[in-house]
């Protein structure tokens, strides 16, 4: 009985961390209305392990929500944009 409960303890973790990180996802570049109004939620797939939303400022206004890379985290980014990163399910 205690080695079948050990089984099924780690098969339900690795259930838990296989499953993919999700995101909300909108793009909208529009210069009268430049916030996403219409918010999916996606998963991320393979590689893709936090969430990001980028917003723009004049000349090219709008904002971005969607699955990211640690790199894309780490970029630099030009004083106009706003960029924030965060690994939780729908944190963006």
């Amino acid at each position: 009985m205690g080695s079948r409960t050990l089984v099924l303890i780690l098969f339900l973790g690795a259930l838990c961390v296989a499953q993919a990180l999700k995101c909300n996802y909108c793009q909208k570049i529009e210069k009268n209305n430049p916030t996403c109004d219409k918010i999916e939620e996606k998963e991320c797939t393979s590689g893709f392990d936090k969430c990001i939303t980028i917003k723009m400022h004049s000349p090219a206004y709008g904002e971005v929500r969607r699955c990211a890379n640690a790199n894309e985290c780490d970029a630099q980014v030009p004083p106009q944009v706003e960029k924030q990163c965060c690994n939780t399910d729908l944190c963006n």
